[in-house]
């Protein structure tokens, strides 16, 4: 943790059984971690052979071996080196980028979402680890659509139920999927031995952002599956279609659904999408292994927008000496786009 030590990444290469540290070849290594993404990105610049220094050696790096990192023992990454540069940059993806990748065809009747997602994992031979998800039933046919492709859209049906939304990573050699924390954390840094650690967000860089509107929705159809074009239902917000325009988003039912539930897929739906993203970035803050995307963190107050408990979105972590992050965060109780009632039919 943060509070009890000063950083010390390593980076390890493993090929078959032999792992070699080859932290001092290593320059400037960044980690990028997307709340969107599937999986974390590691790249850095291996010092190559040098004629002018005898001690600088290259470790032969090739795409397909394995690479750790590690601080004090714990491991912050794992995953594959997929490219090496004549330059010596290389660049890594942890285990979740094969299922991105590799295609499969998955049929599912009447699945639970828990049960359907472990099937995929079957098909894609990957472990299923901690699967938290409600018991939606799931019906549909993917033919020659990558792991990443099913999962997200399983992941909408669950969201749009719950009003919920998941986070899944590839953890430990298995896919683990399960709501967003709801919980915050106040990350520290430790800068060296003899200080103290204190709370990262006491010392912040540029601060920069937006509100946006470009992915507001303020009407909801819900349509029948199938060759049907019949539509079921539907919710809207007059203040937002009058203020933004009518933004509309057509949900296609599975058939399993009654009418209860339909209903609340609308209004679960309509309340997610009928609001401004407030997005903001900081450039430069002290870093800490805790911070990953999905998180809530707590901020102290300024006048930038960036207050209170703020989730984490992106994040962009730089191991050296210091080291050092950039934040991208949203408001998670961003307000409604415009005031007044939704309308809901079924």
């Amino acid at each position: 943790m943060g509070t009890q030590y000063v950083d010390d990444h390593r980076f390890l290469l493993c090929k078959g059984s032999t792992v070699t540290d080859i932290t001092r070849a290593v320059s400037q290594p960044e980690a990028r971690d997307e709340l969107d993404a599937l999986s974390v990105e590691l790249t850095f610049t291996a010092v190559r052979n040098n004629n002018r220094d005898k001690y600088m050696h290259w470790y032969g790096i090739e795409p397909g071996d394995k690479l750790r990192v590690v601080n004090h023992g714990r491991e912050v990454f794992s995953g594959v080196i997929l490219t090496v540069g004549l330059d010596g940059t290389v660049t890594a993806n942890d285990m979740g980028w094969y299922l991105t990748k590799s295609e499969i065809i998955l049929q599912l009747a009447d699945a639970a979402a828990p049960d359907a997602v472990r099937r995929m994992c079957a098909k894609a031979g990957i472990a299923a680890g901690t699967i938290d998800l409600p018991p939606t039933r799931i019906s549909q046919v993917w033919v020659g659509s990558t792991p990443e492709q099913i999962l997200e859209d399983i992941l909408a049906i669950c969201s749009a139920e719950t009003g919920l939304t998941y986070r899944r990573r590839v953890r430990e050699g298995a896919l683990q999927v399960g709501p967003l924390p709801t919980v915050p954390i106040i990350a520290y840094h430790k800068p060296a031995e003899n200080l103290g650690a204190f709370d990262i967000t006491l010392a912040k860089g540029n601060v920069s952002g937006s509100d946006s509107m470009a992915e507001l929705t303020n009407s909801v159809v819900l349509a029948a599956g199938g060759q049907s074009a019949q539509t079921l239902g539907r919710a809207y917000n007059s203040a937002s279609i009058a203020k933004y325009g009518l933004l509309q988003a057509v949900e296609t039912l599975s058939g399993d659904e009654n009418t209860a539930q339909a209903r609340q897929r609308l209004q679960t739906l309509l309340a997610q999408g009928d609001r401004i993203a407030r997005e903001r970035s900081v450039d430069e803050i002290w870093g800490a292994d805790e911070v990953e995307s999905g998180i809530l963190l707590q901020f102290r107050h300024n006048s930038y927008g960036v207050t209170g408990v703020q989730r984490v979105t992106g994040v962009t972590h730089r191991y050296g000496h210091p080291h050092l992050m950039s934040l991208t965060v949203e408001d998670p109780q961003s307000p409604r786009a415009a005031g007044g009632g939704d309308t809901i039919t079924v």
